[in-house]
């Protein structure tokens, strides 16, 4: 399965995204967060003591994080916001954790979690002036993540990245 997030301001690059990728890979989802209420984590450690795995706090990430956890790619669609994602998508990677492996592991000198092997985390900001620093911030944010994550993938800054952007959607939709 093949997750597609989005927030509002990325809507349209996500269902185009969405409209290609469904043509080869039919069990693409799409999720778009404008009008969803997805609370931020409070690390009140409830999903590691009350209700292991899920968040005390009910919204609507818990129509979400299952397709997420079922993916083998997940794709993120966000504007670059100081360097990080949009307000909307950084709640819901925050509940990512929710879904990696709670253990950590020692590798190359750094503690890190993981979920199944092999899971595809390809984040593509989007860009409106191209800030070098603010890209570079970016782009070891996600890389960040997806170490941590023990995920393979890969950061994707639009318009600075439009070759990787495409390479991208063809490897991912198989054509």
């Amino acid at each position: 399965m093949i997750t597609i997030l989005t927030d509002g301001t990325t809507k349209e690059l996500g269902q185009g995204l969405y409209d290609t990728i469904v043509k080869t890979r039919p069990d693409a989802r799409l999720f778009c967060l404008e009008n969803t209420r997805i609370e931020p984590c409070y690390a009140c450690r409830g999903c590691e003591q009350k209700t292991y795995g899920r968040c005390v706090v009910r919204d609507d990430a818990d129509a979400i994080l299952p397709c997420v956890v079922r993916s083998e790619t997940i794709m993120v669609l966000t504007p670059v916001v100081f360097g990080g994602y949009s307000f909307p998508i950084k709640r819901l990677v925050d509940k990512f954790a929710l879904i990696v492996d709670r253990h950590y592991y020692f590798r190359n000198g750094e503690l890190t979690k993981g979920k199944p092997k092999g899971v595809g985390y390809y984040v593509v900001g989007v860009q409106d002036g191209i800030d070098e620093e603010e890209t570079q911030v970016f782009k070891q944010l996600v890389r960040e993540n997806i170490w941590i994550a023990a995920w393979k993938g890969r950061p994707i800054v639009l318009p600075h990245d439009e070759g990787d952007y495409q390479q991208l959607i063809r490897e991912v939709a198989g054509i």
